[in-house]
């Protein structure tokens, strides 16, 4: 009898770690499959040209930008608006810390979405004649930074 509980034992001990091993695999692996397989999550429009997060009250002006590159964009699309400006293209953004979508036209620009990479967060800051989007994590800043003061649209961003 003795004999009959000490394997009992054994065996539960054993389904329950199993069915542990089982359990953490699958929701920290169905995750990682389910993007691999169907891709990123589609990117959110930034509703309202509103920030996402509150930005620090020290900041109502975009910052000096002369270690910046130029960036490029890359696929250029009509956007759905394009029939009521013909000249409105959208361009995509993307830097390590994620994808930016702005709505361009000869005059002005515009955010659509703002998505961040895993572990980066995002904020998004705006004026007349301005716009910048940052991609933060612990240790880095990714921005993205379009201005329109006088002259046609101009993108740069930062790594």
């Amino acid at each position: 009898m003795a004999w009959m509980r000490r394997v009992m034992t054994y065996v539960m001990v054993w389904s329950g770690a199993t069915t542990l091993a089982v359990l953490l695999v699958w929701f920290g692996a169905r995750p990682v499959l389910h993007n691999a397989v169907f891709g990123d999550p589609p990117a959110q429009p930034v509703v309202g040209g509103r920030p996402s997060v509150s930005p620090p009250a020290e900041t109502s002006a975009p910052p000096n930008v002369d270690s910046s590159t130029v960036a490029t964009p890359s696929t250029p699309s009509k956007s759905p608006s394009a029939k009521a400006s013909p000249s409105t293209l959208d361009h995509t953004y993307v830097v390590r810390g994620g994808k930016v979508v702005l709505a361009i036209t000869d005059t002005s620009a515009q955010l659509v979405s703002a998505v961040p990479n895993p572990g980066y967060a995002v904020q998004t800051w705006h004026g007349d004649q301005w716009l910048r989007v940052d991609f933060a994590n612990a240790d880095r800043t990714s921005s993205v930074i379009a201005a329109w003061n006088g002259h046609a649209p101009t993108v740069q961003s930062t790594e």
